[in-house]
């Protein structure tokens, strides 16, 4: 287990102007999770560690060599290689484990050396169903936990829904594009495998509404000169519309609306006019159609943007809600170079608070 990291050398106060840090690399047997040794990248070498939260295989670990000797002891097809931050205290904090999915050898006069880019085990997921599947209507997290039973991936955590699903996928269709269609219908953010390994569903929310777990306004970490700022607004869509088409429904089609905060500047109060998106899924009551449309609109859209640059700091996971600049912002990616001194890269979205907007 990894110990919890000093908050002081994470937050760096005022008062503490430096800090040491190191990353090791474990590598361990993917069928039974024990660890067989540690491996040690070439020092000329800059791995890096990046997250997006919008992609299907979310995490990529790149830029690792290995030597001649660790190169020899890795089993392509069955091993993973889990990185950890060590803390000058000696605390150490879990990043995540990947499999290698691409690889090739560099000969040498001493051997072969071998670069590696790595993915999350999402990688495993994301294979073409052999059969083809049915949610058969139970509970979305019920449905989710049959979709990946068997898998060699770390443990499955979901939050649990009251919404079912009805939907049904052929053979040849991507597992991955299966679980994020069930992600939307069961009101979840898009999956992600964490820094613990696990894959994880978890509701989704406002981040308006929720407490703040990355406060950037409470010490000097953002490094001056890195901020850019980007928005999208003029194209935005600023109402969302579920249309159902369950076969199996013989009354009138189920609409589920949403429409973005009125204290959005794109919003239909602020702009003056509806700009809409549409999307056709399988759902049984207007109250999923509506969670569906709510769901869509906290994944998928992208008004306003921030990119700044901190020390590394291994408490960004996955959808952190973040205080910059007085204001609550939902984290969906970032770049983590894993050698001491790198500067971690954070893409944040804005949230913005409800007032007259939300369901229509």
């Amino acid at each position: 287990m990894a110990s919890a990291p000093s908050p002081d050398l994470l937050d760096l106060p005022d008062w503490r102007g430096q800090r040491s840090a190191s990353f090791r690399f474990d590598l361990i047997d993917g069928r039974t999770g024990v660890v067989r040794r540690e491996l040690t990248p070439l020092r000329d070498t800059s791995p890096s560690l990046s997250h997006d939260s919008t992609s299907t295989i979310p995490r990529r670990l790149s830029g690792v060599t290995l030597g001649v000797e660790d190169a020899k002891r890795v089993n392509q097809l069955t091993d993973r290689i889990a990185p950890r931050m060590v803390l000058g205290d000696g605390s150490s904090y879990r990043l995540g484990r990947y499999l290698v999915s691409d690889s090739s050898d560099l000969v040498t006069s001493a051997g072969s050396t071998a670069p590696l880019t790595l993915l999350d085990e999402m990688f495993v997921v994301d294979q073409e169903l052999d059969v083809g599947f049915d949610a058969g209507g139970q509970l979305v997290d019920q449905v989710v936990a049959r979709l990946v039973e068997g898998l060699p991936i770390g443990q499955l955590v979901v939050d649990a829904t009251e919404f079912t699903s009805v939907a049904a996928w052929s053979p040849g269709t991507s597992r991955a594009n299966a679980l994020r269609d069930l992600a939307t219908s069961g009101g979840y953010f898009m999956p992600w495998f964490d820094h613990r390994g696990w894959l994880r569903l978890r509701r989704a929310f406002d981040p308006a509404d929720q407490a703040v777990t990355i406060d950037l306004d409470a010490s000097r970490r953002v490094i001056r000169g890195s901020i850019s700022r980007g928005t999208d607004l003029l194209t935005a869509p600023n109402r969302f519309v579920v249309v159902s088409n369950d076969p199996g429904s013989e009354a009138e089609p189920v609409v589920g609306v949403y429409d973005v905060p009125a204290s959005a500047p794109h919003s239909i109060a602020q702009r003056g006019f509806v700009l809409p998106k549409t999307v056709d899924v399988q759902v049984r009551s207007q109250a999923q159609a509506t969670v569906y449309a709510r769901t869509l609109g906290l994944q998928q859209t992208v008004y306003e943007v921030v990119e700044l640059s901190t020390p590394v700091d291994p408490r960004h996971d996955a959808y952190e809600v973040v205080r910059w600049d007085r204001v609550r912002w939902l984290e969906v990616s970032w770049t983590m170079p894993l050698v001491p001194g790198g500067e971690m890269r954070h893409t944040l979205r804005r949230a913005y608070p409800e007032t007259e907007g939300g369901e229509a």
